[in-house]
């Protein structure tokens, strides 16, 4: 009696663990034959800008007008800018240019860098980092200005990265002040 009990119980659990391993087997053969792939695209975030000047209405070179800098990326950015002159002759530097650009409207000048005062959304454009500007006649004798704009873009999220690529704090969502971080 005790021998056909015991031989009952482990037919039993043979039958149970048999149930489960068909149960299981077939729904991965199920999943494996019906199930299509997926496949995730990643594009990643682009963040580049560049300088958009506006039409010389004068037809003088020593006009820079309505300058903005355009966010040409796919991803909202920050922007920066900072103004390269210097008074060349025969295409050597003869002197360092010593003016200045007027406080440009939504722009806060930190250093020798003007920072956008806020993000800017892909295919946007800052206000004008230079409404007009005229060289001036009183350089070095036989000399020219010549003033390049370099821009530069940082993602906007997280803010925290404008922070660490080019320590300025956002406040608020805007560029406030050299971090002291």
């Amino acid at each position: 009696m005790k021998r056909m009990r015991k031989t009952k119980t482990i037919l039993v659990l043979a039958a149970v663990v048999l149930m489960l391993a068909c149960t299981v087997g077939g729904t991965l053969a199920f999943l494996i034959t019906k199930t299509d792939s997926v496949t995730n695209t990643f594009d990643p975030g682009k963040v580049t800008c560049k300088v958009v000047e506006g039409s010389f209405t004068d037809n003088v070179s020593t006009v820079k007008k309505d300058v903005k800098i355009k966010n040409t990326g796919n991803t909202d950015a920050w922007i920066r800018a900072t103004v390269v002159a210097n008074w060349v002759k025969d295409g050597k530097v003869v002197a360092p240019w010593t003016g200045s650009i007027s406080n440009p409207t939504g722009w806060t000048q930190i250093g020798d860098y003007y920072y956008y005062g806020q993000k800017v959304a892909p295919d946007e454009e800052t206000s004008p980092l230079i409404d007009s500007y005229t060289a001036p006649s009183d350089g070095p004798d036989g000399a020219h200005l010549e003033m390049t704009i370099v821009c530069q873009a940082v993602q906007a999220e997280p803010a925290t990265v404008v922070q660490q690529v080019w320590g300025v704090k956002i406040e608020n969502g805007r560029v406030t002040a050299v971090s002291n971080s």
